[in-house]
């Protein structure tokens, strides 16, 4: 029983505390997003819930430069909103767009998921899904 015990006190874990919260740094932010789903909390409980589709969906493309340009869908059209400054603050989770602050939630390759409180409990979270930019490119033209 001894020799079977031995081998696990050598094993060790691995770098599990990588993205604890689920947040990696800014680089993941860079790129086009999609929006994907939505929802809002209001009094504590979930209300709104909503999936986006390609052809209706707001479109965030963060650039190594620091600014986010944004796009609105609606139902196939497509119109520039401008584009804002940003900054993501790795260490409090928090990304500002122009004066807009949200708590960034879950970003890695594939996903971002952004709160907006209105509140003490109060929000509306977005999420992201990334897609290629060659799909900003189509929707610039």
């Amino acid at each position: 029983m001894l020799l079977a015990f031995v081998p696990m006190c050598f094993t060790a874990c691995g770098d599990d505390d990588d993205d604890a919260t689920g947040v990696a740094g800014v680089e993941s932010l860079y790129g086009t997003w999609q929006q994907a789903s939505g929802y809002a909390i209001e009094d504590g409980e979930k209300h709104h819930e909503k999936s986006y589709s390609a052809d209706n969906a707001d479109y965030l493309h963060f650039g190594e430069d620091g600014v986010c340009q944004m796009i609105e869908a609606d139902h196939g059209d497509f119109y520039y909103r401008g584009s804002q400054s940003f900054n993501f603050d790795e260490e409090d989770n928090t990304l500002r767009i122009g004066s807009a602050t949200y708590v960034v939630v879950t970003l890695s390759s594939g996903k971002l998921e952004l709160r907006r409180y209105w509140g003490d409990v109060d929000y509306d979270c977005d999420i992201y899904k990334k897609v290629s930019d060659s799909v900003w490119d189509n929707l610039i033209k």
